[in-house]
């Protein structure tokens, strides 16, 4: 299924979160009126990024070589430098219409991604508004824990001195309240990183565990309000 958007309502890492938990391979095309760009995703990481003048262009290639020789890549060092020069350049862009088709693009076996999306998704969670973080963690009473592969993510997201700070007082039990105190850091400070590691798989809100009635107890308490039904 397709993905759409604008980029004014819907920042890149909401959508790099989307694409990055169900693992998907294709194009996402942002659309900025002046300027088109393809990015190309395989197994949830991006492996390059292209300007086009037309956006139908993007859907004439269905194999990634085919890309490589119009854009004149020999190899793996033509690909990554491609990708380092444009990617700052597709990260400032903050509006626009984007669109995600899946499964469009093939790719050989040897087409890897360089950087990992966790990586530019912590990255791009430093830089967001207040506005923004505030959509997701406005409660200083929310509770969260880590998540089960936190470890392998957090490898991946390449995480500064305060963020690894932060991780290590996640356990389920502290507040965000808690975790600001003990740390003595800045509110907004601690909402952008909780927003980078909920983007990114690292945490989750924790799940409360619902109550349930034993067999017996449900069974006694039908009981009573059957025996106080007869008596009306």
């Amino acid at each position: 299924m397709a993905i759409t958007g604008n980029l004014e309502t819907f920042n890149f890492v909401d959508i790099f979160q989307i694409l990055k938990k169900d693992r998907k391979d294709g194009i996402l095309v942002i659309e900025t009126g002046s300027k088109n760009f393809a990015v190309y995703f395989k197994d949830g990481d991006i492996v390059y990024i292209r300007e086009v003048p037309k956006v139908f262009y993007v859907y004439l290639d269905i194999d990634f070589s085919d890309v490589m020789k119009k854009e004149g890549l020999s190899g793996e060092e033509d690909i990554y430098r491609a990708l380092v020069a444009r990617l700052p350049i597709l990260l400032s862009l903050k509006k626009g219409k984007f669109s995600f088709t899946p499964g469009f693009i093939r790719y050989s076996d040897n087409i890897k991604p360089f950087i990992p999306l966790e990586k530019i998704i912590m990255f791009l969670s430093r830089h967001l508004s207040k506005d923004e973080v505030e959509r997701k963690i406005s409660d200083v009473r929310l509770i969260f824990e880590k998540t089960e592969d936190w470890e392998e993510v957090a490898q991946r997201a390449n995480l500064n001195e305060t963020e690894q700070k932060v991780l290590k007082l996640i356990n389920g039990e502290r507040t965000v309240e808690d975790i600001k105190n003990e740390l003595g850091i800045d509110l907004f400070t601690l909402q952008k990183i909780l927003y980078g590691f909920l983007a990114s798989g690292l945490i989750r809100r924790k799940r409360h565990k619902k109550r349930k009635l034993g067999f017996d107890l449900t069974k006694g308490l039908l009981s009573r309000i059957i025996e106080k039904i007869k008596g009306l």
